[in-house]
């Protein structure tokens, strides 16, 4: 029978150090009592080694976050998935992502227009959007001044984006005496 007991105990013990788990060996005096040929029964003291096991420390789980990425001129998603995350095949992850923003093709993607990428926690920048205030000058246009401002005239999307209110009011029209939020960083990730 305590052969039988040992066998199992050492069966279990190879079960856990297989499966990752760390035993802690120790020794124990036992009193063990064996029956003699006769009516007496014999104590016997007998050294027993005995196991804990430890379970290993798992790693904490990286947090992800998504953080805005604003598309550049000449993007396409195959082109962001290779320069922000070295694998070009991510693109579908980063549509999927951003399915419901892009529409049903995504080959369909607009500089100055943002997606969101996941990231660790500890990597996401901080991309706050910082202002300064603008007075719409006679002649100015939507073209002029991302041309003037951001060094881009593409880049009116954003003017028009973060001053939609305004323009709206004015039926669509830059009016001279205006005020605009024009960004001080136009992409406030970079």
């Amino acid at each position: 029978m305590n052969k039988e007991k040992f066998i199992l105990l050492f069966s279990t013990l190879m079960l856990f150090s297989c499966s990752g788990t760390i035993p802690n060996v120790g020794n124990e005096i036992a009193v063990q009592e064996t029956p003699d040929k006769g009516e007496e029964v014999i104590k016997q003291e007998v050294s027993v080694e005995t196991f804990t096991i430890q379970e290993p420390e798992s790693p904490p789980l990286p947090v992800t976050v998504f953080e805005p990425y604003m598309i550049k001129r000449g993007d396409y998603l195959i082109k962001i998935a290779a320069r922000e995350y070295g694998d070009s095949s991510m693109w579908r992850e980063i549509y999927e992502w951003n399915k419901q923003e892009i529409g049903s093709d995504p080959d369909k993607i607009y500089p100055y227009n943002f997606l969101s990428l996941k990231r660790n926690a500890e990597q996401a920048k901080n991309c706050e959007l910082e202002f300064f205030e603008y007075t719409v000058q006679s002649g100015d246009t939507a073209w002029s001044l991302a041309e003037r401002i951001y060094n881009d005239e593409l880049a009116w999307v954003v003017i028009y984006m973060d001053n939609a209110e305004v323009i709206k009011n004015n039926s669509g029209v830059l009016q001279p005496g205006s005020t605009f939020q024009m960004r001080k960083k136009l992409d406030p990730c970079s």
